[in-house]
């Protein structure tokens, strides 16, 4: 092809054609402009279906951590309730509206909630990938009520581990020989005759009353997880369907 436009090019200009040599000249660059931009147009578009691809994957694999952080939700959601019980069943003790065997397992009130949500931290930057300015909102969004939950689970364990934990072990409220038990169900770790002793003291209580708190923050934080976990759910599989 080259050798056929360079032949060209020598016949007009060997035959002082100048004026239809130009023509032919600004035909070839007009030539090679069009086969620039059609390579341009190519590139691009192998580019956008790759990037499409990608996004694609991302998100696949972002539904899978948001169905792996439903079944999170729901053990955070049923520890923090059964916590909240035993609470709520040492206020209704303390107004002696209950007895002490109806407080249940004092065990949970030094219970920690581990930190196992793993979509934004297995997708820090999915909400750059997103083309669509609106599922990129709401992951925004959900993205930014995971960081409240954390924050709250991190609030909740810091009074447990820094203040309730130590505390028991320092008036001597635990059962030293059961914990070396393997079976959760079976663990008492808390003595009760200790513990109620101690809880007529407002110490121990002004604790408790900490961790209360924080775990009906916790609580409602996890809800509200929840319900944006089902729209984000929701949000990604509409898209997928029309890309």
């Amino acid at each position: 092809m080259l050798k056929f436009f360079r032949k060209i090019r020598q016949k007009l200009l060997s035959e002082n054609r100048v004026t239809r040599y130009l023509v032919y000249a600004i035909g070839e660059i007009f030539l090679v402009v069009i086969g620039i931009l059609i390579a341009l147009q190519v590139n691009n578009w192998n580019e956008g279906r790759k990037e499409k691809a990608r996004e694609r994957e991302y998100l696949l694999f972002a539904l899978e951590n948001i169905k792996a952080d439903s079944l999170s939700l729901d053990s955070i959601l049923s520890r923090t309730k059964k916590i909240i019980d035993v609470h709520q069943n040492l206020i209704d003790y303390s107004e002696n509206k209950i007895s002490q065997e109806a407080v249940g397992n004092l065990d949970l009130v030094r219970y920690s909630e581990p930190n196992i949500l793993i979509l934004k931290k297995n997708n820090p930057n999915l909400p750059n990938v997103v083309k669509e300015q609106e599922l990129r909102k709401v992951l925004l969004d959900h993205y930014l009520a995971i960081e409240w939950l954390e924050y709250t689970i991190i609030n909740q364990n810091d009074i447990v581990e820094d203040m309730l934990r130590p505390f028991l072990a320092e008036k001597k409220l635990l059962n030293f020989s059961k914990h070396l038990e393997t079976d959760r169900s079976k663990f008492d770790l808390v003595n009760d005759e200790r513990f109620f002793e101690e809880f007529k003291n407002e110490e121990l209580r002004q604790i408790l009353f900490e961790s209360g708190i924080k775990l009906r923050i916790l609580k409602n934080n996890a809800e509200r997880v929840v319900e944006k976990n089902e729209n984000l759910k929701k949000a990604i599989t509409s898209y997928l369907d029309k890309i």
